[in-house]
């Protein structure tokens, strides 16, 4: 029996089967897979039997614990990121949660409460948009040429208003991979502070943990700031652990929340955690090899993209994270039409549309992009470009 046809992909929900598919049937450049590192894992494994033969192991895992998260990880990961970026961090401004993408449930149904306004600049990941009850909005960003072929997205400013209780954003962005400059970040909390709005930053690829924004981006503070962190692409990916940090009174309204949901995040994998983190070796193998590796296959992507495209094309520029965003200006049609046309050829991309919300998917933009990752097996990787370039140069 042949497969059906392969449809147009629009909607993030048609997107998800696609991406873990791992049947041979496709190089597959569409999922987000974090990069494995064998140092980074036998670190893990070593951390996991110290945790295991510790004398107050059964005392640790007999009892419940703090909705917090555990005492010990907190006031490591408020030392860690207070003493890099020079903020006021104890352990009362961070909250560790299971997985990062808890942290954004929670957010959305605090906003949700309050009547407000979720607002995002987009593309930006779909994997915000979890709560029923929740308004979410998107702004298209600034577009500023840098270069030949290259690009760069900044969300836009003076463009909130009273109802919007939080401006969310990813830093190194999923899909674009953009950081946004310090300096323009700082200005966006600002702004949010004078509509009395949350401004949310997921740094699930930047800096400390794992490390994959290529320059060495600052972090803003303040009373309306939630930075939201995770051990996912630093090799625990299998293991759901993340953290916010934030001022007190924005963390005990997420810990309500997530008090109502898990009572309180798994106490083993913290364990573990914290002692990753009573020294630096963790942190410098993602800051080290684990970043060089990244940035390597961007490397790789980015001159297979150079040299095998012979139509129009932009990508955004290199800032970090996993994935390479990819615009076809002179596509007759959309990236979620180019979808089945390269799934047949034989390779998987993630297109555009559903990094948009609906009423913004006739951009240019939305129609004619696609992200790209980097971190899938190196001959699958070049094979799917060369692929893509194929299929790209043949339909536009």
């Amino acid at each position: 029996m042949t497969a059906p046809p392969t449809a147009a992909v629009s909607e993030w929900q048609d997107l998800v089967p696609y991406l873990r598919a791992d049947d041979g049937r496709w190089h597959n450049l569409a999922a987000g897979m974090p990069m494995q590192n064998p140092s980074l894992a036998e670190l893990a494994r070593h951390a996991y039997r110290t945790v295991v033969e510790r004398p107050d192991f059964p005392d640790r895992i007999g009892r419940y614990h703090d909705v917090m998260g555990d005492g010990e990880l907190r006031e490591r990961l408020a030392a860690l990121y207070g003493n890099h970026f020079g903020l006021p961090l104890s352990r009362d401004n961070v909250l560790v949660t299971p997985g990062a993408q808890a942290a954004f449930h929670h957010l959305s149904a605090h906003v949700a409460g309050q009547g407000r306004r979720i607002v995002f600049a987009g593309p930006e990941y779909p994997g915000y948009r979890t709560h029923p009850a929740a308004r979410y909005d998107m702004l298209l960003p600034e577009i500023r040429d840098v270069g030949p072929h290259e690009f760069r997205y900044l969300p836009p400013r003076g463009a909130l208003g009273p109802d919007v209780g939080a401006v969310v954003l990813s830093r190194p962005g999923n899909p674009t991979g953009s950081v946004v400059p310090d300096a323009h970040l700082e200005e966006l909390a600002r702004e949010c502070a004078a509509v009395g709005a949350l401004l949310v930053v997921d740094n699930a690829y930047g800096p400390i943990l794992p490390g994959l924004a290529f320059g060495e981006p600052g972090l803003p503070w303040g009373d309306n700031v939630v930075l939201v962190q995770s051990f996912s692409k630093a090799s625990l990916a299998g293991e759901r652990l993340g953290f916010v940090l934030a001022a007190e009174p924005v963390l005990r309204t997420l810990a309500e929340y997530q008090a109502r949901a898990v009572v309180f995040p798994p106490q083993v994998i913290q364990l573990v955690a914290a002692e990753l983190l009573s020294d630096d070796r963790y942190t410098a193998l993602c800051a080290g090899p684990l970043r060089a590796s990244v940035r390597e296959r961007h490397r790789l992507v980015r001159g297979l993209l150079e040299d095998l495209l012979t139509v129009e094309f932009a990508v955004h520029c290199l800032d970090g994270g996993q994935f390479q965003w990819v615009c076809l200006p002179g596509l007759p049609g959309s990236t979620a039409e180019l979808f089945p046309v390269l799934a047949d050829a034989g390779v998987l991309v993630a297109p555009s549309a559903p990094f948009y919300l609906p009423q913004l998917r006739e951009d240019p933009h939305a129609r004619r992009c696609l992200r790209i990752g980097v971190t899938a097996p190196r001959p699958a990787l070049e094979r799917g470009v060369e692929i893509f370039a194929e299929v790209a140069n043949a339909h536009g």
